[in-house]
């Protein structure tokens, strides 16, 4: 019985300390190439009425209402902006994890719904996630069939563009369910479509892409990632000619002479 413990032991072990460091070292390239990509690229549409479909790579770690080691597997989200930067999320994933004591290979399906906070950075964005899903294993068994169960959901993460409305997007994420004592984190890798935005209010297309539809917008030609007021026309809130949201320097003080990027600009000694 003791060697038969033990032999089990080995085996959890031995799945559990497949290295990782790949895992990381992938993980630190993506945010090296993100905060490349957020200075070089112009902002996309990210605006009310925006469509947006993802395609993810996805792992967790250990899901032990399952007694499963950790999963990797693929997923996809569809979602719909809405004002003031939330948005609605669907999401399917399915990742491959096996049991730690019969080692044999599932599949973990997971199907929620989110709602979704975005943050202008630049040309890029940040978010904030939360919502509610359901765990449904196929083909597990620990002690007899694995049942599925519901887990709240959240997770944070950005989206930096690649041009003509792709979006690289990384998220870290965290899954609970109290009852069952239930806890998993996690993350995802990968691409999302928009869709150009039709305005904030579907009132007709926008040209340049700043969320004020033609007919509303007074300034047409408005540069790519400035921030505009209501009609269309970019601020610039430091006054010095630079505009805000293409200003890496906002807050420059008066009269200071800047460069292209709204920093103040080098003099030689």
């Amino acid at each position: 019985m003791l060697v038969d413990r033990a032999s089990r032991a080995k085996v959890a072990d031995r799945l559990s300390g497949q290295p990782k460091s790949h895992i990381y070292n992938t993980m630190r390239l993506c945010v090296a190439a993100a905060a490349l990509l957020a200075i070089a690229t112009p902002a996309g549409a990210q605006s009310a009425g925006t469509l947006e479909f993802s395609a993810l790579g996805v792992w967790h770690n250990k899901t032990t209402t399952m007694d499963a080691l950790r999963g990797f597997g693929f997923g996809s989200r569809v979602g719909v902006w809405l004002p003031a930067g939330f948005e609605l999320e669907g999401q399917a994933d399915v990742t491959l994890p096996a049991n730690s004591i019969v080692v044999n290979r599932f599949k973990l399906y997971h199907l929620a719904g989110s709602l979704v906070f975005n943050v202008p950075a630049g040309s890029a964005s940040l978010y904030l996630r939360g919502g509610y899903g359901k765990l449904l294993p196929r083909g597990c068994t620990f002690n007899g069939p694995c049942s599925s169960h519901g887990a709240a959901t959240g997770g944070a993460g950005f989206r930096v563009p690649l041009g003509g409305g792709l979006f690289l997007r990384a998220e870290g994420m965290y899954r609970t369910r109290t009852v069952y004592d239930y806890r998993s984190f996690g993350g995802s890798v990968g691409f999302s479509l928009l869709s150009r935005s039709a305005g904030p209010t579907g009132l007709g297309p926008d040209d340049d892409g700043d969320g004020v539809a033609n007919r509303r917008d007074r300034c047409r030609d408005t540069p790519r990632g400035a921030l505009v007021d209501t009609r269309g026309c970019a601020t610039d809130s430091d006054r010095d000619g630079v505009v805000d949201g293409v200003d890496r320097c906002p807050a420059t003080p008066a009269n200071t002479e800047v460069d292209r990027f709204g920093c103040p600009a080098r003099r030689p000694d």
